[in-house]
């Protein structure tokens, strides 16, 4: 791993996704209105139906739950309407004023603001579970950001963190499949930069993937570490080809790498 603390890089993420708020690439509504946001909500669960249990959105009620890098607030609003208490941080402005207008419609409670992964704005010990998904590989230095995530996470609290996984089937074909499709008719080729745009895009600054075992000496603080490798469903592929990805490929070779752990 080659872990960077470059700050101009991390403007460069920051003004990407701030233009590029996650969620909104999956809908041509208008941004922040109701029913944009049941689009994004009804894309993200349609596509990732196994994500209620596996990111166990109905287990923190009554607890501080911390979302890293909370997007639209879509996971976020979740666990608040299963009682958990709420907050959510994001490097982009324009993330944190949507997530706060997609709360307000709900009438639902919720501390958002601006904050870098890197130095959260909290006390050591402060929420009972810490939540990130597809976040911190996107930042310089995201062993960096994960030692924060100890920090802040109470003795006795847990985490749910996705990472994009090296030893994938979309890393392994990602690269070559790109390169080929820059030869194919228009058709063909958005079909498959619509799946290999490896770490979220040619114009995105920063992504990265990690191996399980990288992933082990990452988060060697923690205590009963396990990872579950998933994928979502393709809406453009033939349902023979998500449902051969799905029972029977993307549980070793998924490209979402879901992290469970615990603190001491």
């Amino acid at each position: 791993m080659n872990e960077t603390n470059d700050e101009s890089l991390k403007a460069q993420v920051r003004e990407y996704w701030n233009a590029h708020p996650c969620g909104t690439q999956f809908t041509e509504l208008e941004w922040g209105s109701k029913k944009f946001f049941d689009e994004v909500e009804r894309f993200r669960y349609g596509t990732q139906p196994f994500m209620r249990p596996l990111m166990e959105f109905d287990n923190f009620r009554g607890k501080r739950l911390l979302e890293i890098g909370c997007g639209l607030g879509t996971d976020l609003l979740q666990f608040a309407r299963s009682g958990a208490l709420v907050t959510g941080v994001d490097l982009t402005p324009a993330s944190i004023e949507l997530v706060r207008r997609r709360f307000a419609m709900e009438n639902l409670p919720v501390d958002a603001r601006v904050a870098d992964a890197e130095n959260l704005p909290f006390a050591d010990a402060s929420f009972d579970a810490v939540y990130s998904f597809g976040v911190l590989h996107h930042t310089p230095n995201t062993q960096k950001a994960i030692d924060e995530v100890y920090r802040v996470l109470k003795p006795g609290g847990r985490i749910v963190i996705m990472l994009y996984h090296k030893n994938s089937i979309h890393v392994y074909l990602g690269a070559p499949l790109f390169r080929l499709s820059h030869r194919l008719r228009p058709g063909a080729r958005t079909l498959i930069e619509d799946w290999v745009r490896v770490y979220d895009g040619a114009e995105n600054p920063l992504g990265k993937a990690y191996s399980r075992m990288e992933i082990r000496g990452m988060f060697s603080k923690f205590s009963n570490l396990r990872t579950i490798a998933c994928d979502p469903i393709r809406r453009k592929y033939p349902a023979a080809v998500n449902w051969l990805n799905q029972k029977l490929l993307s549980r070793r070779w998924g490209f979402w790498l879901v992290i469970k752990a615990g603190k001491h």
